[in-house]
């Protein structure tokens, strides 16, 4: 299942000037995020865990892992199955992630490099999503 490509974003009404790499910035916080939880799918772990690690060690960014390892595209196929689990509600087809991405970082969609972004708000934003999903009855 693809939940997301970078194409589908810098291939349409996309800002002048800005490279396409931006198109993929809300793609690869997700990515860095799930990573950062130990969700990396066997794909990852066998073909690009030197990678993998480097992101996870802040070595790497995940812009450039999501592009040289993904083809800019965010599949079921990176995560292992915690990860799909989640990510298939709150990322998929119509869950609120844009929603709640637009409402913390609106101002730097498609205009800002993943090193404008605040991880620690992403962070807590996603957190937030993930512990409601954990306990849906506290939500």
């Amino acid at each position: 299942m693809k939940y997301d490509n970078a194409s589908w974003h810098y291939g349409g009404n996309f800002p002048k000037g800005s490279p396409q790499e931006y198109g993929g910035t809300h793609i690869a916080l997700m990515l860095k995020w799930c990573f950062l939880k130990g969700w990396a799918g066997e794909l990852h772990m066998q073909e690009d865990r030197d990678d993998v690690e480097r992101l996870i060690r802040g070595e790497k960014s995940a812009t450039d892992f999501l592009f040289e390892c993904c083809d800019g595209k965010f599949t079921d196929q990176q995560l292992n199955e915690e990860g799909n689990a989640f990510i298939s509600v709150y990322f998929g087809e119509d869950g609120p992630y844009t929603n709640d991405y637009a409402a913390t970082f609106g101002k730097q969609m498609y205009i800002a490099p993943e090193s404008d972004h605040d991880f620690h708000l992403f962070s807590a934003m996603v957190e937030k999503r993930y512990r409601a999903f954990m306990n849906p009855s506290r939500a």
